[in-house]
């Protein structure tokens, strides 16, 4: 069985969801999952210097997922967070950090994304951390952006 990344599972489901009546608010948390989770593989592929099974100078591995369990006003969304083995340093999210707390904001870009598209100044606004830098790479935060788009 081949894998599939993450964000791959969540556009099949939001797709499968949004085909007839819906939970909105199930359908709000799977569409923050997958602005999490996109953002997360674009800051992976980034570190790596390769995309998910392509291969280059190893410089890391992706090694599975863990579970990540915010809670929002629409309840705990779940989300895959990548892992990383046999880098010369230990990979660590910045990403994460700065997403915690900032769940209003995330809410309120997927409904703009979904009404009216996305643009990079609300992708970095989204993964913005503490001191209102983005946390994505310009690299990390473009292919986010058109997969976003596309959908």
């Amino acid at each position: 069985m081949a894998r599939v990344p993450a964000s791959e599972q969540t556009r099949k489901r939001i797709a499968e969801v949004s085909s007839g009546d819906f939970d909105q608010s199930a359908w709000l948390r799977d569409a923050v999952r997958l602005i999490i989770e996109d953002g997360l593989e674009a800051e992976v592929t980034d570190v790596l210097g390769r995309g998910d099974h392509e291969r280059g100078e190893p410089v890391g591995y992706r090694n599975g997922n863990r579970l990540g369990r915010p809670k929002t006003a629409e309840g705990i969304v779940e989300f895959a967070v990548p892992q990383v083995t046999g880098a010369a340093e230990p990979w660590a999210s910045e990403i994460e950090p700065a997403r915690s707390g900032r769940t209003e904001a995330l809410e309120r870009l997927v409904v703009e994304m979904y009404a009216r598209g996305l643009s990079m100044r609300d992708i970095e606004a989204a993964f913005a951390g503490a001191d209102g830098r983005c946390v994505l790479t310009q690299s990390a935060a473009s292919p986010v952006a058109e997969r976003l788009w596309e959908d």
